[in-house]
C-alpha cells in the first residue's frame, strides 16, 4: 500500500523545465535510480531511460539475498518521501525492501521508463554535439544530453586474495552473488567477515549448520536491535499520513540531533563516548560468563571507526557450542579453508562477507568528459565530487550516491541528490543551454570544508571501506543531513554554470 504526495514540482525547489528537454539516462535501478526517475518526471523531463545490468529492479535489494538479510535502521528510513509503505516489521527484510520498489515504480508510472539486461559500460562527452554516447556490454550505444549515474558504491564484491572459488570442493560464494543451491541445514559452515552481511548470515547459519566458523580478521561494535513485528492496529495507524510522517520525522531528527550536537564521528566526543559505552555495555551482558568471547569480541577502534553492527542475535548465535571463531581467512581452494594462523578448516559451505569496492567509485563504468579526460584518471584513486554528484570538466554528468554522500539518513541525502541533478537539468532546459557544469572553485570549497573536517574523524582510525588507498575519506558525510539538504537547495545557481 503506496500514499503519493500530491504538490507541484516548485514545493521541493524544481522548478518546470521548460523549452528544449535533454534526453537522460538514469544507470542503475536501485533507490538512487527510482528516486531520479521520479523527480526528473516530476520536473516534466519526461525523455529518459533506466538502464539496469540486472534483470529487475532493486539494485543492492535484489542482489543481496542471502539467509537473514534485512535493513539495520527502522524501516521507515528506507521509505522515499513520495511513497509510504505498509511494513510489517520495524526493520524490513529484503523481500520487502524488493517487492517496495517494484510497487513503486508501478505506482508512479515508471516502469515503461525501464529496461533491463542492460549494463552499460562507457559514457564518453562529444563536446561538439554536446551529449554522451552511452555504451553497453552488448556493443549497443545511444545518445544522451546528460547522464545520472545511480550506481552506488556498494556493488562491485570485493573478494580477498587467496579466494579461488572454482577450486573449492564444497560450495562458496559472496553475500551478493548468493547461489540458490546453498543449504546450511546439517553442513559445516563458514563465515568470512564480521560487518552486517556477515552477521546476519551467521545468525541464520547457527540454527541449523552441523558447525559454524565465524572467520574474523577484527571484531567490530554491535548494538542491539530490538526487532519486532508490528501489530495490525499499529501498521494501520502507521500508514496514516500525519502518522507516517510523525515516525520518520522521530527517527530522523533524533539521528540527526546526534549528529548535529554530539559530533558522533570525532574521536571522544559525548555522543562517541556514550554510544561506545552502550555497545561495551551490550557486549559483556550478552556474553556474560565468556571472558574467552569478550576478549576476542571486544574492538581497539572507537565507535563507529568501522561501520556498527544492529543484531539482536550475534552474541546469542556465537555462544553455541556448535560455533566457534577464528582468525581470518588466509586461503580458500583446493586445499580447503585456512586461517591465518595456518590451521585449515573441513568446511562444506563459505560465505564471503568481505564487502565491496567501495572507495572505488565506478569501477565499472568509464566516463570521458571534455577534453577526453577519464574520470577515474582525474580521481587517480582519490574520489572526490560536489555533494557526491558532480565533477568539474564532466557537463551534464551527475552521480546518486557519489563519494562522500554515505551517511545514516542516507535516502534522505539521495533524494537531495536526485532534486538536485533534476533541478540543474530543468534550469538548463529553462535557459536553453546545453550544458551545466559544477564550477571548479565551487567544487575545491566544498571538499576543502569536508576533508578539514574528515580528517580529525573516527572514520581514520581503523581498517575500513571509508578510505582510498591514499587513506582520504571518500566515501562518508561527516555533517547532519540538514546541512546536506539546506545546501543542495541554496548551491544550484550559484555553484552551477549554464552554458
Amino acid at each position: 500500500m503506496h500514499g503519493a504526495r500530491q504538490a507541484g514540482a516548485e514545493d521541493d525547489g524544481i522548478a518546470l523545465a521548460r523549452g528544449r528537454r535533454p534526453r537522460v539516462a538514469i544507470i542503475g535501478a536501485g533507490f538512487s535510480g527510482i528516486a531520479a526517475a521520479y523527480y526528473l518526471k516530476r520536473a516534466r523531463l519526461d525523455d529518459f531511460l533506466v538502464f539496469e545490468s540486472a534483470a529487475e529492479p532493486g539494485g543492492t535489494w535484489s542482489a543481496n539475498r542471502y539467509p537473514g538479510c534485512e535493513v539495520d535502521l527502522i524501516s521507515h528510513f528506507y521509505c522515499l518521501s513520495f511513497s509510504r509503505h505498509d511494513w510489517p516489521r520495524r526493520y524490513g527484510s529484503q523481500p520487502e525492501l524488493k517487492a517496495y520498489l517494484e510497487s513503486t515504480i508501478d505506482v508512479f508510472g515508471l516502469r515503461p521508463h525501464f529496461r533491463f539486461g542492460m549494463t552499460a559500460v562507457s559514457a564518453v562527452w562529444n563536446e561538439a554535439e554536446k551529449l554522451y554516447r552511452l555504451t553497453f556490454a552488448d556493443g549497443r550505444s545511444a545518445e544522451f544530453e546528460a547522464v545520472v549515474s545511480c550506481v552506488g558504491f556498494l556493488s562491485v564484491p570485493r573478494i580477498p586474495n587467496g579466494v579461488d572459488i572454482p577450486a573449492f570442493p564444497g560450495l562458496a560464494c559472496h553475500t551478493a552473488q548468493w547461489r540458490d543451491d546453498i543449504s546450511f541445514e546439517g553442513k559445516r559452515v563458514g563465515v568470512v567477515g564480521t560487518g552486517s552481511s556477515a552477521v546476519q548470515v551467521a545468525v541464520e547459519a547457527a540454527k541449523c549448520a552441523h558447525s559454524l566458523t565465524v572467520f574474523q580478521r577484527s571484531p567490530n561494535w554491535n548494538l542491539p536491535k530490538r526487532n519486532r513485528a508490528y501489530t495490525p492496529a499499529q501498521r494501520l495507524r502507521y500508514m496514516r499520513p500525519a502518522r507516517f510522517l510523525y515516525n520518520y520525522a522521530r527517527a530522523f531528527l533524533g539521528y540527526e540531533r546526534v549528529k548535529m550536537s554530539g559530533r558522533l564521528d570525532q574521536p571522544g566526543s559525548r555522543a562517541n563516548r556514550a554510544l561506545h559505552a552502550v555497545a561495551e555495555t551490550y557486549l559483556r551482558q550478552e556474553l556474560a560468563g565468556r571472558p574467552d568471547l569478550v576478549e576476542k569480541l571486544l574492538p581497539d577502534h572507537p565507535y563507529a571507526a568501522k561501520r556498527p553492527v544492529a543484531s539482536d542475535g550475534y552474541y546469542a548465535a556465537l555462544r553455541q557450542d556448535n560455533v566457534k571463531i577464528a582468525p581470518g581467512l588466509k586461503s580458500l581452494g583446493a586445499d580447503g579453508a585456512v586461517d591465518m594462523e595456518g590451521r585449515r578448516h573441513e568446511l562444506d559451505v563459505v560465505v564471503l562477507a568481505t564487502g565491496f569496492h567501495a572507495a572505488s567509485y565506478l569501477r565499472r563504468l568509464e566516463v570521458v568528459g571534455r577534453g577526453g579526460v577519464e574520470l577515474h584518471d582525474r580521481w587517480q584513486g582519490e574520489p572526490a565530487a560536489y555533494l557526491g554528484a558532480c565533477v568539474p570538466g564532466f557537463p551534464n554528468f551527475f552521480m546518486l550516491y557519489g563519494p562522500n554522500s554515505n551517511t545514516g539518513s542516507l535516502i534522505f541525502v539521495l533524494e537531495c541528490q536526485a532534486k538536485f541533478a533534476a533541478g540543474c537539468l530543468a534550469g538548463m532546459a529553462r535557459r536553453r543551454g546545453s550544458t551545466v557544469e559544477v564550477r571548479r572553485s565551487a567544487f575545491d570549497r566544498f571538499n576543502a570544508r569536508l576533508q578539514a573536517r574528515l580528517k580529525t574523524s573516527v572514520f581514520t582510525m581503523a581498517r575500513n571501506y571509508y578510505t582510498a588507498p591514499s587513506g582520504r575519506v571518500v566515501t562518508q558525510w561527516p555533517f547532519s543531513a540538514l546541512r546536506f539538504w539546506w545546501i543542495s537547495r541554496l548551491a544550484r545557481w550559484s555553484a552551477m554554470r549554464i552554458e
